[in-house]
């Protein structure tokens, strides 16, 4: 896939839910910016929504970040602080949305990281987290099954 970022499922079901008056959208429509901008901005309202309502997100995010810890043989308590490069890893999983953003929030340090990169790299690979860290983080603390159920996992991954 040339975008491994994009989600196709999401990419077709962002014009459907951010214009429900319309029934029917035409291939056609997929192919141009509208279906592009539609996109993004489905992503900013999903990044942007309780955690509770993102629970099997989450849920998925822990697992990919618990296989990736065991193949790469550290600790879960260290994919942090993991690098690909010179970037966190945990960073460029988030740009290819392979983990939900509320699954970090367990992790120490991560708003240090993004503050230590070039904003360059910052609107590149988590665009809009540290505008909006503050919010992110009482919508994560507020959460009734999120919080409950990260801290459970994170216990029994550290073992990994």
């Amino acid at each position: 896939m040339k975008h491994p970022e994009i989600n196709p499922d999401a990419f077709f079901k962002a014009p459907y839910v951010l214009y429900p008056d319309v029934e029917y959208f035409s291939l056609e429509y997929f192919s141009t910016m509208r279906a592009v901008k539609a996109y993004t901005m489905y992503r900013k309202l999903i990044f942007l929504q309780n955690p509770d309502e993102q629970m099997k997100q989450v849920k998925d995010s822990l697992n990919f970040i618990a296989m990736f810890c065991i193949k790469e043989n550290i600790y879960f308590h260290q994919y942090s602080h993991h690098k690909t490069a010179d970037l966190f890893t945990w960073m460029k999983h988030y740009k290819e949305n392979k983990i939900n953003i509320y699954s970090m929030f367990e992790f120490s340090g991560i708003c240090s990281n993004v503050r230590g990169l070039a904003e360059d790299v910052q609107r590149f690979f988590v665009s809009d987290f540290l505008d909006q860290f503050q919010k992110l983080y009482i919508n994560y603390t507020n959460s009734t099954q999120v919080t409950i159920r990260q801290k459970s996992l994170s216990i029994a991954f550290k073992f990994c």
